[in-house]
């Protein structure tokens, strides 16, 4: 743990800036750059392994990234891949996810790497400036709750392919490229949710977030002075609060520090969207 900073010059994670449309496509393009170029680098058996979203492998999760972006390209196609009907139980999103991966089961690696290089930068083009009769719509999520449609366009598609870029890469042993610039935006704007959901659980606490790495920072989370510290590599941290480590496998990933009970009430049952 780093004792050497001090909580008062510690920034708030309330106070990072939100995105804007240049910056959001500035995101989405690079996201979308870095993901193609890991997946032309894959060999032929990477392509069939497991990855940390176990209905998927590889090639499962190449695919649905071809199909988020497919569904960028107009409004016919968004409205078609949303309008799909969930299984019982089943979350909207994962249907969505159902018929992208489905639409898509014979085809060749090569296939799915020319779909994303034809779709990806007009849907990055539509989601950061285009869509306006919808973008301020605000709309219910089970993980997100309720936020505007802009936000899954300027926020959310980039978080999904910098993630399914990580679970590949650990998927396939390969090294994760991050800068600063690109990278620790992606997480900074994680933190931006993740506090949003944490102040309601720390009932006017606070903690810090050290999060480790190139893409990592500290924050505070809360009101007050910090009563406990929690220290995470910064992209273990995105793989617990998506839900691809268990929430006892993800809390022994953690250094913590002062109130360790507080950071255990805080992260349970707690999901960020992705």
């Amino acid at each position: 743990m780093n004792t050497a900073i001090s909580p008062s010059t510690i920034a708030s994670a309330e106070s990072i800036p939100y995105t804007h449309a240049d910056e959001a496509h500035r995101l989405l393009t690079t996201a979308l750059s870095r993901f193609i170029t890991l997946i032309e680098s894959l060999y032929a058996d990477d392509w069939s392994k497991p990855t940390a979203c176990t209905a998927w492998n590889v090639q499962d999760m190449v695919a649905h990234q071809a199909g988020g972006y497919a569904s960028g390209t107009s409004y016919k196609e968004m409205i078609r891949q949303y309008t799909s009907k969930p299984q019982p139980g089943q979350l909207p999103e994962d249907a969505i996810n159902d018929l992208q991966v489905g639409e898509r089961a014979d085809k060749t690696p090569s296939d799915l790497i020319a779909e994303l290089k034809q779709v990806g930068e007009i849907a990055a083009h539509n989601w950061a400036y285009g869509f306006n009769a919808i973008k301020w719509i605000s709309t219910p999520h089970p993980i997100g709750g309720f936020m505007p449609i802009r936000h899954l366009m300027w926020v959310i598609h980039s978080r999904d392919t910098w993630m399914h870029r990580l679970d590949i890469c650990r998927a396939t042993n390969r090294l994760f490229e991050q800068t600063r610039e690109h990278d620790g935006r992606i997480v900074e704007l994680v933190v931006f949710d993740t506090a949003k959901k944490l102040n309601k659980k720390l009932n006017g606490q606070a903690i810090t977030l050290s999060l480790t790495g190139i893409a990592g920072g500290t924050w505070k989370i809360g009101k007050g002075e910090p009563a406990t510290e929690m220290e995470m590599d910064a992209l273990d941290f995105n793989i617990f609060i998506s839900g691809r480590f268990s929430y006892e496998d993800g809390l022994k990933r953690a250094v913590i520090s002062g109130d360790r009970a507080l950071v255990e009430r805080a992260f349970k049952n707690l999901l960020v969207l992705y």
